[in-house]
C-alpha cells in the first residue's frame, strides 16, 4: 500500500476496501479460514491452507467480534432452557 506525506495530517497509509488495519490477511480470506475452522480443528485448518494457527485463531476472533457487534437483542422477553437437569 502506498504512503502519503500530507503536510496537514502527516504520513498516512492508503486505505483499501478488502483489508482492515495492519492485518496480513484480507477480509475474504479471514472469513474463509473462520468458516473452515468450524468444520475442522484450527490446527488442521492451518495445515490444509498452509497458514499459521495464529492466523486461523485471529480470523475466528474477527468473525466472532463482528457477530457480537452486530447482534440485536431487542424484542427478547424471556430466555428458555431446554434441559432442566444439567448435572447428576
Amino acid at each position: 500500500m502506498r504512503r502519503v506525506d500530507c503536510p496537514r495530517c502527516g504520513v498516512k497509509v492508503e486505505s483499501v476496501p478488502w483489508a482492515q488495519g495492519k492485518h496480513s490477511c484480507c477480509d475474504a480470506y479471514r472469513h474463509f479460514l473462520a468458516s473452515w475452522a468450524r468444520r475442522l480443528s484450527w490446527k488442521e485448518t492451518a495445515a490444509c491452507f498452509h497458514t499459521s494457527w495464529d492466523n486461523v485463531c485471529r480470523s475466528v476472533k474477527w468473525v466472532v467480534d463482528f457477530g457480537l457487534r452486530h447482534r440485536e437483542l431487542e424484542g427478547i422477553t424471556a430466555i428458555g432452557v431446554d434441559e432442566v437437569t444439567y448435572s447428576r
